[in-house]
């Protein structure tokens, strides 16, 4: 009778099974942190896409074979990776006050993907399953509560702010990838005339006032940040229960 072919999302999940205890035999020559760490490494010289088992077996020093032992494909290299770096961060202890210790987790995410462009699709959208994600999520989670919230618009909440932090930030990279290194001289010289034939036009209005007036196209990526960041604040703490009055 043909075996039942394990799933693809069973094999990517079988990268977090406990590792076997050895009564016998050599220890295990690496960590999952330094299959990780080899792995980032690479993503951060060639982007996610060159990573491969063959080249993270290579940075450590052995042959790809024997790199199955710890992890048996690359989309289980990949959940190591995203879960390692969550565990590089360096965390300061939470203040108290939801509003800062919420702004500190939003900042600390948008840093990290800033400095590693390939995790803006590595961790936009995955659910926290390894041990440095699931306490990333406990963390997020204690911040939010006590508030009103149930556990349901505890975790509605957290959801959002994800999806948000990381929209802002592939927008922020996906400019820098279309303008590059080229200056502000070199933007007005290549695309001030057909700017320009577009505000003639007079058929976009909102368009041509941005262009014409609006200051946040000018503004420093960091405080255009902060100035959102305070916009989702405000609207966090807009929705929560408001406590009864006394009587």
């Amino acid at each position: 009778m043909a075996q039942r072919r394990e799933s693809p999302l069973r094999a990517r999940m079988r990268v977090w099974d406990p590792e076997p205890v050895r009564s016998r035999g050599p220890a295990p020559a690496y960590s999952r942190d330094q299959i990780a760490d080899a792995g980032i490494d690479i993503a951060d010289e060639q982007g996610i896409d060159a990573v491969s088992m063959r080249k993270v077996a290579a940075r450590l020093g052995t042959g790809a074979m024997s790199l199955y032992r710890y992890v048996d494909s690359k989309e289980g290299l990949v959940e190591l990776m995203a879960d390692r770096m969550l565990g590089r961060a360096n965390w300061p202890e939470l203040s108290g006050d939801w509003r800062e210790d919420l702004r500190t987790i939003i900042r600390g995410h948008r840093v990290a993907v800033l400095a590693h462009p390939w995790l803006s699709t590595v961790w936009a959208g995955r659910p926290a399953f390894g041990p440095n994600m699931l306490r990333g999520f406990e963390r997020a989670m204690s911040i939010m509560d006590g508030l009103g919230l149930s556990i349901d618009e505890m975790f509605e909440t957290i959801g959002m702010v994800n999806t948000w932090v990381d929209g802002f930030v592939r927008n922020e990279l996906a400019v820098c990838e279309y303008f590059g290194s080229v200056d502000e001289a070199e933007v007005q010289r290549s695309m001030g005339p057909y700017v320009e034939s577009v505000i003639r036009s007079g058929d976009y209005p909102y368009f041509s006032r941005v262009v014409i007036e609006a200051k946040t196209p000018h503004v420093d990526p960091d405080i255009r940040f902060e100035r959102s960041l305070d916009r989702v604040i405000a609207g966090i703490e807009a929705t929560l229960p408001q406590p009864p009055h006394p009587a």
